[in-house]
């Protein structure tokens, strides 16, 4: 019979060997700091009949599926426009959505100037598909190469032409790496950032640019933040009072005010119930982005400071 400890000991090191397994494959599949700036056209925008008529807009801009096809509308469902994409290629990676055939809120853009959506080709590489004509022509945009397993994906548009993404994937255990690219001509050519400090971690639970200098990431208790457009982060500290301790533990994304303030909202993560769960906790900082203080609690929006 194998000696207790020995069992354990082993155990231990077969759940370390596969979180870094999944971490070295993550890092050597996207450790390119250029991706290809190949543009691929896409054409074709499928025949009419195959338009959801029947299907209901809930905006103005909005997409549907139907038939195992995307289609766009600009006008709440009147008309739509395919988009010459496979289903597999909207939901690739790990997609918790996908049953419902609901996209991530920040991995797409619906206006009849840009309309575009991050796309995995081939279980492999993460791409930007968009159309500057309301979804009569396409263009597909490489960002990185190749993924592995990509699971949070987010895209940031700027007025003057800076667009960021991150992705996350290879989880292992509740661990994963994080990628950060951005892009100076509106999403056409991709740049990908070392992102010193991304290595393995806890799951990606938010991530945001707020300027073309600043970033920050939150994986679940932890907020990460970096000062040079993503080439290196550390943890950022939130000063939590004693009181809350123990209910606001996640922050999301940091934003940053009219007056250069930035501020975030720490959530009481999944099994959070004080005062329901809806409250949120707001902190602000004074030292752009290393250290928060708490200001109040939040609940829709309003802010309730205790006494």
């Amino acid at each position: 019979m194998a000696h207790p400890l020995r069992s354990i000991l082993f155990g231990g090191l077969i759940v370390a060997t596969v979180a870094i397994s999944g971490w070295y494959i993550w890092t050597n599949m996207t450790d390119t700091q250029h991706v290809a700036t190949v543009q691929t056209a896409v054409h074709g925008a499928g025949p009419a009949t195959e338009t959801p008529q029947a299907a209901a807009a809930d905006k103005k801009y909005d997409y549907s599926f139907k038939n195992k096809k995307m289609f766009v509308t600009y006008d709440k469902g009147t008309q739509w426009q395919q988009v010459p994409a496979e289903m597999e290629e909207f939901f690739g990676g790990e997609y918790e959505t996908a049953a419902q055939n609901q996209l991530l809120a920040d991995s797409f853009k619906i206006t009849p100037e840009k309309t575009g959506f991050l796309i995995v080709k081939s279980d492999t590489t993460l791409s930007w598909l968009e159309s500057t004509d309301a979804g009569k022509k396409w263009q597909e945009y490489p960002i990185l190469s190749p993924t592995a397993g990509v699971r949070f994906r987010k895209i940031q548009f700027f007025d003057n032409g800076f667009v960021a993404v991150f992705a996350s994937g290879g989880r292992v255990m509740s661990q994963e790496g994080c990628s950060v690219a951005v892009s100076h001509d509106d999403g056409h050519t991709w740049q990908k950032m070392a992102a010193d400090g991304l290595e393995l971690g806890s799951l990606v639970t938010a991530a945001t640019f707020v300027d073309e200098n600043q970033a920050f990431v939150s994986r679940k208790t932890q907020l990460l933040v970096s000062k040079d457009g993503g080439q290196h982060f550390s943890e950022a500290k939130l000063n939590v009072p004693e009181q809350y301790e123990k209910i606001f533990l996640w922050p999301e994304a940091p934003t940053k005010e009219a007056d250069g303030t930035l501020s975030v909202l720490v959530n009481q993560g999944d099994l959070g119930d004080y005062r329901g769960g809806q409250v949120k906790g707001r902190f602000e900082s004074k030292d752009g982005g290393y250290t928060f203080d708490f200001v109040a609690e939040v609940e829709q929006q309003t802010e309730v400071v205790p006494g």
